[in-house]
């Protein structure tokens, strides 16, 4: 009878002289993605169609300000869609801790955004357990691989969270990873 083997790790933890470095991919849904890139091309057909009929002059008079404001509504809708299908295809988290400073990075081909936070202030870093809340704008996101995540710690008054896409073992290979060289308060719980 043959064994299954151990998994690899998705995550790329480098320990350097300048800080502490974790890449990790996100982990890809198949179904989004084909999902995704359907309805992205029914969305450039009607930006197209609609467009045209503003330039064109034929929008209808009495419908002119409701198209205007679907239009607007289905613009950023797109917008949100594009940006889900690439981080899909090639999103990455990248944690950086240096110094005092713990950067999160949302990473997508080179572009992105970061948010920085004081190693200082941050208490109780853990995995925790994903949970859905439609009521939670962040708990809507994480289907579309946009918010949330398993890896938690908390700030001041707010619970931040990060490791989107992460499986139980890697995130506690990464919280492992950080509190082995840095110092953050708490313990880490499930």
């Amino acid at each position: 009878m043959a064994k299954t083997q151990p998994y690899h790790s998705r995550i790329t933890i480098t320990d350097t002289s300048q800080g502490l470095r974790i890449v990790i991919p996100y982990s890809r849904s198949w179904f989004v993605i084909f999902f995704l890139g359907f309805w992205i091309c029914g969305w450039a057909v009607a930006e197209y169609m609609v467009s045209s009929q503003f330039l064109k002059g034929d929008a209808p008079p009495e419908g002119e300000w409701f198209m205007l404001a679907w239009f607007g509504v289905w613009t950023v809708g797109g917008l949100f869609a594009i940006y889900a299908l690439l981080w899909q295809v090639m999103g990455k988290e990248i944690v950086t801790v240096h110094g005092q400073a713990f950067r999160t990075r949302h990473d997508i081909g080179g572009f992105g955004f970061n948010k920085d936070y004081d190693l200082a202030q941050m208490r109780d870093l853990r995995t925790v357990r994903v949970g859905f809340n439609p009521l939670d704008i962040s708990s809507s996101l994480q289907l579309w691989g946009v918010g949330g995540g398993v890896i938690a710690f908390d700030y001041g008054a707010k619970i931040i969270r990060f490791g989107a896409g992460l499986d139980e073992a890697e995130a506690k290979q990464v919280v492992t990873a950080i509190k082995q060289r840095y110092r953050i308060q708490g313990g880490t719980r499930i």
